[in-house]
């Protein structure tokens, strides 16, 4: 919203007064993505000392990792494929897997002596795409017409324009590699978008493997007064998500090199005004 004011009915009860120990900056990133993820985080039902795997690191795979080190994770293994992406992972203290480098389900077994994680969280939902390289492209190609399919059904529609706006080409790949990925009665949750025409997840696997299967959009306002606490007592700082900072007037021109996963593209403040230098 940018209003200098404005009426909120039931503000009581649906807003959150900020401390002056919270930034503007922080405030913004609390409002929707960090606690997206950190509902992802409680619904994994992660213990202390748990292996949680994190498909997509985008700037809610990012509070995922950040919110997964909270809940109490021994180990986090990230997967991605940009590399500026997989950098800040690292960065937050994720082991990384490039699923166009490598096989990410032989990756991750190999980390965990054959056994698979307790936890994954799917932070990229239906735009998901299959690997173009590496060792697991060979299977991704065998499944190229089912994923063609899926499409159809789910998007038909759904084009990119001039090089940006495109949709992923493997819709139920982290699905897929989520429930290859975990160890038996390991816990699956969902946080990436999925429509109502998904109809494509592998239920008979999960079904042997004894998972239990959380997912669902995030109530903010249950978790925002805890995330306003951590930041304000210097816990976590959310900003260093923040990788641009871009005039509001070039919104347009933002959400293209964003779309196009530019390097060092992970999430965008847009303000009013002048032309500002990215942070």
């Amino acid at each position: 919203m940018q209003a200098e004011y404005a009426r909120i009915p039931y503000a009581n009860a649906g807003l959150v007064k900020l401390p002056k120990e919270v930034t503007d900056d922080q405030a913004i990133l609390l409002s929707d993505i960090f606690p997206t993820a950190y509902f992802g985080a409680d619904i994994a039902e992660i213990t202390p000392g748990d292996t949680v795997a994190i498909f997509g690191c985008g700037p809610v795979g990012q509070f995922a990792i950040v919110s997964a080190r909270l809940f109490g994770a021994g180990r986090i293994i990230a997967v991605d494929t940009i590399p500026s992406r997989l950098e800040m992972a690292r960065d937050l203290g994720a082991e990384i897997i490039d699923y166009n480098a490598e096989d990410p389900i032989e990756a991750i077994r190999e980390l965990t002596g054959g056994v698979g994680v307790d936890r994954a969280i799917d932070a990229v939902g239906v735009d998901a795409n299959a690997p173009d390289s590496g060792p697991a492209a060979k299977k991704a190609r065998q499944e190229a017409q089912q994923f063609q399919q899926q499409l159809q059904q789910i998007a038909p529609k759904t084009n990119p324009q001039n090089g940006n706006w495109h949709p992923g080409n493997a819709p139920s790949q982290v699905l897929e590699w989520a429930v290859q990925a975990l160890a038996k009665a390991g816990t699956l949750s969902i946080i990436g978008v999925y429509p109502p025409t998904h109809n494509f997840f592998p239920i008979g696997t999960a079904m042997n493997k004894n998972l239990t299967i959380n997912m669902g959009n995030c109530n903010h306002r249950k978790y925002i007064p805890t995330l306003v606490d951590l930041v304000r007592n210097g816990t976590v700082d959310p900003t260093k998500v923040l990788t641009q900072v871009e005039p509001l007037m070039s919104v347009i021109d933002a959400y293209k090199a964003f779309d196009q996963r530019q390097p060092g593209w992970v999430k965008v403040e847009l303000v009013p005004g002048a032309a500002l230098a990215n942070v």
